[in-house]
């Protein structure tokens, strides 16, 4: 019985995601139009348990603040902690796309006077930018990482063998090398989540803050429900922030379209489609 439960679970979360993902927006609403949802409903239960059930005067909004202010100050704690891994994001792309063009001239510099036949390196660096694409979007494992490293490696000991200068090899190795330590820099924010105890207690605070949303008294009718809403509204829209902060290289999320949280891929895109032409 359990199982068949979980599954229902497991089906009915799929379904809501697909539809959110399916939905004609830009991304930077997405995480808006996931959070509605939750402060409806929180709304939904407030008029049903004052005005249908007529249940009042359980607590006024002042005796919830603290618990208000608590979760503030971790929600604040949590997203002041994703920021640092996201700046240091936002530098990658540039890096990894940076790079790869570096490698592409400082080969073909290196083999310049030699009188070598540089066509080999172009199609090489090209096949590991698609490597490195594919692996951004999720379409292939953290495996083919190394691989592309290895690639590169393997390009840069041709170069050596056609003949090419010590001056422009060194420089090579010190691209591959800055190349190598961006990729791996990608792989352990995308996999590594931040502070999972911290995540539970954000969970727990948020949850409890919008149970007190549907307890609370309000003097006012009108702002009860524009308050309660637009604060229900906020909390569980940086609940999904974060979560969303927390990886900021998930390009293939949401049937590819990504997540208005991610960082900008523009740098290394041009530097593949130059490379692919």
């Amino acid at each position: 019985m359990y199982g068949r439960v979980f599954l229902w679970h497991t089906v009915r979360v799929k379904t809501v995601s697909r539809f959110f993902n399916s939905l004609p927006v830009s991304q930077g609403l997405l995480l808006v139009l996931k959070a509605l949802p939750v402060a409806i409903f929180v709304l939904i239960l407030r008029w049903i348990l004052h005005y249908g059930f007529g249940v009042n005067e359980l607590m006024s909004f002042s005796d919830a603040a603290a618990v208000l202010t608590g979760a503030t100050v971790i929600v604040g704690l949590m997203l002041a902690g994703v920021m640092a891994d996201y700046k240091e994001s936002e530098k990658l792309p540039s890096v990894i796309g940076g790079s790869l063009l570096s490698i592409n001239s400082l080969a073909h510099g290196a083999l310049a006077t030699k009188g070598v036949d540089t066509a080999f390196i172009r199609p090489r660096l090209a096949q590991v930018a698609e490597t490195i694409n594919e692996w951004l979007y999720d379409r292939v494992g953290d495996d083919q990482v190394p691989m592309a490293q290895g690639m590169v490696n393997e390009l840069i000991i041709d170069v050596e063998k056609a003949g090419g200068t010590t001056h422009y090899l060194t420089r090579l190795l010190i691209q591959a090398s800055d190349l190598g330590v961006a990729l791996q820099r990608v792989m352990v924010i995308r996999n590594t989540m931040f502070i999972k105890a911290g995540y539970a207690l954000m969970t727990i605070l948020v949850s409890i803050v919008l149970i007190l949303f549907v307890l609370v008294d309000f003097p006012s009718e009108f702002a009860q429900w524009l308050v309660i809403g637009a604060l229900s509204l906020a909390y569980t829209y940086l609940l999904l922030l974060v979560r969303d902060l927390d990886n900021p290289f998930g390009y293939g999320q949401h049937d590819g379209r990504g997540s208005g949280a991610d960082v900008d891929i523009t740098p290394f895109t041009k530097a593949y489609q130059e490379l692919t032409a």
